[in-house]
């Protein structure tokens, strides 16, 4: 979920025993998981198809059988990769809590992990694939014991394998990534208002083309494309759980009228706003 005050951060709510979440993806067109940060260790998986991802400012591509990792605090994003019509994606992620992490491993905060090589990912997507099983199944406390244990071997893997600390990464980096998330965060809170990017570039000491550069190099989007896609988000949660008139919900998400909110709306759902409310209803 998505807090006003953390507008940026992603935060995980935790319900199960084992100190992790699993997410099972299937992607069709038009689908992604926009740029987001949390404090958590992430690890994808791509079961199927071809994923891009952006992880802190990186361009990292992924087919099936891949693995990619998202250390605590690095902006990332997802989007799935078709060349042909009837191509899908699908895969798992997995959550591990960082207060979990840290009480197992003392300097937790102070480390990140690089791309494991073949033979290692090879081992972390076979853990994945047992956790995946065992997390749909589960029932009693024994399950998320051996959960536990499969986690613990993946985090075994990656100390020995892919730890580094995170002195030992250029300083640019973290700064950089900390720059990405203060944008993205003003824009969370104010994407109800008139944004434009040379105003943002200018608060934010960009110069225009640099920011343009920088803003892509993190989210895979240019910031028109993030920005209104950011908006089409809340419309649509609006759409679905408020009686508020078309034209309301497009001055409330930002749209400067009710047609180019009509238009943007359509561009990304396949169908208008009003059609895609009364279809909702009559689930």
């Amino acid at each position: 979920m998505f807090m006003k005050n953390e507008a940026f951060r992603q935060v995980h709510q935790y319900s199960n025993p084992a100190p992790v979440l699993i997410f099972r993806h299937t992607k069709g067109r038009n689908t992604g998981v926009d740029a987001h940060w949390h404090n958590d260790l992430e690890i994808n998986f791509v079961s199927r198809g071809q994923v891009r991802f952006y992880v802190g400012g990186q361009k990292k591509d992924r087919a099936t059988g891949g693995v990619c990792l998202v250390s605590s605090g690095e902006v990332h994003s997802a989007d799935p990769v078709f060349e042909e019509m009837e191509d899908n994606a699908a895969g798992i992620t997995l959550v591990i809590q960082h207060d979990f992490l840290t009480s197992v491993i003392p300097n937790y905060d102070r480390i990140t992990f690089t791309d494991p090589l073949k033979r290692e990912e090879e081992k972390i997507a076979a853990y994945l694939a047992r956790i995946e099983e065992l997390y749909e199944g589960q029932k009693d406390v024994s399950v998320s014991v051996r959960i536990l244990g499969l986690v613990c071997q993946i985090l075994s893997v990656l100390l020995e394998e892919c730890a580094i600390e995170k002195d030992s990464v250029d300083v640019n980096y973290w700064k950089d990534s900390e720059r990405q998330k203060i944008i993205l965060d003003y824009i969370h809170l104010n994407y109800d208002q008139p944004l434009r990017q040379g105003e943002l570039a200018e608060k934010f000491h960009f110069s225009r083309e640099y920011f343009c550069r920088f803003f892509k190099r993190y989210t895979g989007q240019t910031f028109k494309e993030y920005l209104t896609g950011y908006r089409l988000t809340h419309a649509e949660q609006m759409l679905r759980s408020s009686g508020s008139s078309i034209v309301e919900i497009a001055h409330c998400n930002g749209f400067p009228d009710e047609q180019s909110f009509i238009r943007a709306f359509k561009n990304q759902y396949k169908e208008s706003p009003g059609k895609y409310r009364k279809a909702w209803i009559e689930r």
